[in-house]
């Protein structure tokens, strides 16, 4: 499932909540999709354990069933809406408090009962990772580690559609710019560390090597 059909299931989950009113061509309009792929969404939602009809008897949507998980209770809707809360964490500047999140969700989905589990950790890769960092899930997980560990990498990138660039670095940090991730490195072009925007990168390469340490600023 591509993740703007899942952003779109979870949206659909809390919006049927918070506007039980909306007529099916209201929805359709909201999320710009025809009545047939209305309906191929609400068949989607029923397989994961979340039914609804719209009754012209009460107005509006129905909801028949919603599953709960034994995570505190929580519901399917307000655990996608969770999801949805820290991707929009990404489009701030703080990355510390993005993975903070992240993390806090991460622990709630590996309690998920198997038949679910998999459906979420999906939506945590493409909807935060992917789309809210505009990377891909594996360079961030490759990165993360020889960041804590200083250990060099290489960063394989895309100069133009049919050719890859490969640049050897010492990797700093990661920083949160106007929603995009960037690495902070020493190796790329200057004499002093420099950015990187993950979105160039296509994979990490780790090596055996560790980054040696920064040199200390002349005292004044």
């Amino acid at each position: 499932m591509n993740s703007r059909r899942l952003a779109r299931l979870m949206g659909m989950i809390c919006d049927i909540k918070a506007h039980p009113r909306r007529s099916p061509e209201e929805m359709c309009r909201h999320y710009k999709i025809s009545r047939r792929q209305l309906y191929k969404d609400r068949d989607s939602l029923a397989a994961m354990g979340f039914t609804f009809h719209h009754s012209r008897k009460n107005g509006g949507f129905v909801l028949d069933k919603e599953l709960t998980f034994s995570v505190g209770g929580m519901s399917l809707s307000g655990l996608f809406a969770l999801v949805l809360a820290v991707r929009q964490l990404t489009r701030l500047s703080d990355f510390a408090l993005a993975m903070g999140a992240l993390a806090g969700l991460r622990s709630l989905v590996a309690a998920l009962p198997e038949p679910v589990r998999p459906l979420f950790q999906d939506a945590l890769e493409q909807l935060v990772v992917a789309d809210g960092f505009g990377c891909a899930p594996e360079v961030l997980h490759q990165l993360l580690p020889a960041i804590e560990q200083g250990r060099r990498v290489v960063l394989v990138m895309e100069s133009t559609p049919e050719v890859e660039q490969q640049v050897s670095v010492d990797p700093q940090r990661l920083l949160l710019r106007e929603g995009a991730l960037f690495l902070e490195a020493t190796g790329l072009e200057g004499s002093g560390p420099g950015l990187v925007a993950l979105a160039r990168v296509r994979r990490v390469i780790p090596t055996p090597f560790f980054s040696p340490p920064l040199p200390e600023a002349a005292g004044g």
